[in-house]
């Protein structure tokens, strides 16, 4: 396993390099051959954060005096997510945003709960093939985040069953990686939060935080498989690992070593409320 990266926050990035074993010399040609079962290995995943070195900083020195800042995917960070419910921001009209943001660019946040029910509105539209931009045109430069769970509802996730289900206007649905791809094909976020059981920091029953941790590294890897052999989803998007494990320290480090090991854009970190 590779251990996690020390020193970033939640929007760095883990640089995960793919481990691939190169076939031995040997006089049979048999020995090259991988096993019929044997999966390729996933491609590395595409860097989208950048971190920028304060401007007064020596060279060499490790005191610098100024912010520390980066970039994500262009945008500058530290920045904060802009909560969208049914597609829309919450506090402005999108027009208004837009002019009070200028030139600027922002992270629209869409729950998968909400994107759920529109996939129908989204793929009828005349501009389907450009995702949930071709429907709601207030996206338009702007990233989109597709989170799992939804900061409007504290729990908006709920395990005990094969996949876990969200809530939504219309009732619970169920949504494992399966149903997040197939929504993912229609929207075409830009970086998309793998599902995962949330299990809140005071909740300490053994089995529950190993089972969330458990099926969060199953479904990340469905999902970044998927992601690596499916033409539908041949767009560029990015994916998020979630990390779960409760109130488990151990199942916490079991959790992130086994996401440093996958080609993950970034990490969000599961359990701890409302907020990623």
């Amino acid at each position: 396993s590779v251990p996690p990266p020390v020193g970033r926050t939640l929007c760095d990035v883990a640089d995960a390099s793919v481990l691939i074993i190169a076939p031995r010399n040997c006089a049979s040609p048999m020995a090259e051959v991988a096993p019929a079962d044997e999966k390729p290995p996933l491609p590395p995943a595409e860097s989208i954060f950048e971190l920028i070195e304060p401007k007064d900083a020596d060279a060499g020195s490790s005191s610098a005096s100024g912010p520390r800042r980066g970039e994500l995917l262009g945008i500058a960070t530290p920045t904060f997510t802009q909560l969208t419910s049914r597609g829309l921001p919450q506090c402005l009209r999108p027009e208004v945003l837009e002019s009070t943001m200028g030139e600027g660019q922002l992270i629209y946040e869409l729950p998968i709960c909400d994107l759920l029910l529109r996939q129908d509105s989204v793929t009828n539209c005349p501009k389907a093939d450009e995702g949930c931009r071709g429907f709601w045109p207030h996206f338009g430069r702007h990233l989109t985040y597709c989170s799992y769970r939804n900061p409007r509802n504290n729990p908006s996730v709920h395990g005990g069953d094969a996949v876990c289900s969200v809530e939504t206007s219309g009732g619970r649905r169920k949504v494992g990686p399966k149903e997040l791809l197939a929504t993912q094909k229609v929207m075409r976020a830009d970086i998309v939060a793998a599902p995962g059981e949330e299990v809140d920091l005071d909740v300490v029953a053994a089995r529950r935080s190993q089972r969330s941790a458990t099926r969060a590294a199953e479904w990340l890897k469905e999902i970044l498989e998927a992601k690596a052999q499916d033409p539908a989803l041949g767009f560029r998007w990015h994916v998020l690992a979630s990390i779960q494990g409760g109130g488990e320290v151990k199942q916490r480090q079991r959790a992130c070593e086994s996401a440093a090991a996958m080609p993950v854009a970034g990490y969000c970190i599961g359990g701890d409320a409302v907020c990623s």
